[in-house]
């Protein structure tokens, strides 16, 4: 875990002059949508056994920094910040408690084509073409609240996988607009090795963005 932190720390501070000659900093608006289960106990044949907490969509802000080593590789420091709720299902109701998520992820971004801020070579007019990009990396999944600190001991954060499909354009001589579609896969515990210890689930905390960033050049 520190490991990640120190990355993410080298991705988003460590001056554009030091690593490359481009770096690309923003900040995102999005929508959160998770997949899957955070707890879930018992046996959904037997009601009164049946306990499932799983988290909420809803909206999300962030902030995101690329460092460009080359015209189509980059290092990309990514958090983001969403108030998902917690459905709580058990033998007698469904309700909702207050809870918050964050999650971060350093990415290697790999752009299949380039991204011009005028006229692309050969051509004598300004056009907009987007450029299209993925990304892989390590990042974690934090869960705070409430609903959590107060049934559980350990287990809050996990680390994740974390994947990005997405696309750009230029809307000027140094500004950028991005949209995302970013997915952290985890496997949620609380817990683990204690008498409270839930079941390991499989968990998707997936998130589409549109975000505007500011290109500095050394």
């Amino acid at each position: 875990m520190r490991a990640l932190g120190l990355a993410i720390a080298t991705a988003l501070f460590v001056p554009g002059s030091v690593l490359a000659q481009q770096v690309d900093a923003a900040l995102k608006l999005g929508f959160y949508a998770p997949f899957g289960n955070v707890v879930e106990q018992g046996s959904k044949a037997d009601p009164n056994t049946h306990y499932v907490q799983r988290l909420q969509a809803t909206t999300a802000i962030g902030a995101n920094v690329v460092v460009w080593t080359s015209g189509r590789l980059g290092i990309e420091g990514s958090i983001g910040y969403t108030p998902s709720n917690v459905a709580v299902e058990d033998s007698v109701s469904t309700r909702d408690e207050r809870s918050s998520l964050v999650l971060a992820a350093v990415r290697v971004i790999y752009a299949f084509t380039p991204m011009y801020f005028g006229a692309r070579p050969g051509h004598r007019e300004w056009d907009i073409p987007w450029s299209f990009y993925v990304g892989a990396g390590v990042g974690l999944a934090n869960r705070s609240g409430e609903v959590w600190t107060s049934m559980y001991a350990s287990g809050f954060t996990s680390p994740a996988l974390t994947l990005d499909v997405g696309v750009r354009t230029a809307l000027g001589a140094r500004v950028i607009f991005r949209m995302d579609l970013e997915d952290y896969v985890s496997r949620a515990q609380f817990d683990k090795g204690l008498p409270t210890e839930t079941v390991a689930q499989l968990h998707n905390d997936a998130m589409f963005s549109a975000s505007l960033a500011y290109r500095f050049v050394r």
